[in-house]
């Protein structure tokens, strides 16, 4: 039997690919150079359609300013197309193809480089012969996910955990001028007062698209202090642009309404080292903020792919980097005691540098921080694990307590 890393799939291996997928599903992985697999990604175009292309849009992976790096090739006449790829045997992603009957073409005039991204991503369709179950991020389509052998288990995401055994409550309040939902879950052996409280940004994602609830109904099995969970709506794209990069209004929304109003009814905690903050990407931003500035309220951050890009350099009114803007921010800052646990993905180059950055600042002023990379982009197959698991961290044992 031929590698597919060694001389990729032709038309004489339409037999054997169908069998393969049918056995092991999709995508199908082979021995690659060191470090490496090859895998291919394969997509069935019925007979008689009218689809010309088909891409594929990997997280980390894809290359946006060169669609054609990642468009599948037919194998002769049958309804097969293939794309073998050499990645990194340790990646985790999300992944859809792009089915068109024309070519992917780069920008109008006028647009930017998301309004287009975003307008071809419409056509984004999930991959059939995956085994592992499809979700949706932030209203977008639906994604398939590949695991590579040497990809690192996840530590509380579980796909079979779909329905919590808690409590979840939704409410509408106003937060720093504006109505919208939250959703508030007490996971089994939530103490009755003087509750830890874990704040989530991007709140519609962790309860309701990629649903993290069930994940903290094991804290108390594992020996975690089980906290209040707080799931805070970022409304729109307009809003959580607003909001979540480094607002003091939208703190003061957190600290001065929010907090005080989890206390008196549903018996959190007074003691800021109990009280987290966690996002990811503008969330994680968001997070780190909050830690930073309002110690006496939020002495912990989870930070997942922070957006630590904020602002680019030229952008209107916006001069310096986030980098630069932490730095100064910490200059003005007497010490304290909030702790920061920080993942980025190696595959994400708006990002990385910035992140690293970060993470150097905040231990050259002292700060406890745990930061560590992973294999991958900017995608919620991480994030969703890894907010549990930094909660997980920052809380500790309930034996320690």
């Amino acid at each position: 039997m031929r590698g597919v890393g060694e001389v990729g799939w032709d038309t004489r291996d339409v037999e054997l690919l169908g069998r393969r997928l049918y056995r092991e599903g999709a995508p199908l992985i082979d021995p690659g150079p060191a470090g490496h697999v090859t895998a291919t990604f394969v997509f069935r175009v019925p007979a008689g359609s009218d689809i010309r292309h088909v891409y594929l849009d990997a997280h980390g992976i894809t290359d946006r300013h060169n669609p054609e790096s990642q468009a599948l090739h037919r194998l002769g006449n049958s309804d097969l197309w293939t794309l073998p790829m050499v990645l990194p045997e340790a990646w985790r992603g999300s992944y859809g193809f792009l089915p068109r009957t024309e070519p992917i073409t780069r920008p109008a005039v006028g647009e930017t480089e998301w309004e287009w991204w975003r307008g071809v991503l419409a056509g984004l369709v999930t991959d059939p012969a995956n085994r592992l179950p499809t979700f949706s991020f932030m209203g977008g389509r639906a994604r398939s996910e590949a695991v590579m052998p040497s990809a690192p288990p996840q530590l509380w995401w579980d796909h079979s955990a779909v329905q919590a055994r808690g409590t979840m409550t939704e409410e509408f309040r106003t937060i720093a001028g504006v109505g919208r939902r939250i959703w508030i879950y007490e996971p089994p052996g939530l103490a009755e007062r003087d509750r830890p409280v874990f704040v989530v940004f991007d709140g519609q994602v962790a309860a309701v698209e990629v649903p993290i609830a069930p994940a903290f109904d094991r804290f108390t099995e594992r020996g975690v202090r089980v906290p209040l969970v707080v799931m805070i709506d970022s409304i729109d794209s307009d809003v959580r642009s607003r909001e979540l990069p480094c607002s003091a209004q939208f703190l003061g929304g957190l600290t001065d309404e929010l907090l005080p109003y989890l206390r008196a009814e549903w018996q959190t905690t007074g003691d800021a080292r109990s009280v987290l903050a966690g996002g990811s990407s503008y969330g994680g931003l968001a997070a780190t903020y909050a830690a930073l500035q309002a110690p006496r309220h939020f002495g912990g951050a989870v930070s997942l792919s922070g957006s630590f890009w904020w602002p680019r350099p030229g952008m209107p009114g916006q001069p310096d980097a986030t980098a630069r803007s932490i730095q100064r921010q910490l200059d003005d800052l007497e010490p304290h005691g909030s702790r920061f646990w920080m993942r980025a993905g190696v595959l994400e180059p708006r990002l990385i540098e910035e992140n690293r950055d970060v993470r150097h600042l905040l231990h050259a002023k002292g700060f406890d921080v745990d930061y560590r990379e992973f294999c991958g982009g900017h995608d919620n197959v991480h994030w969703r694990d890894g907010l549990v698991a930094g909660a997980a961290a920052l809380l500790g044992t309930a034996a320690a307590h």
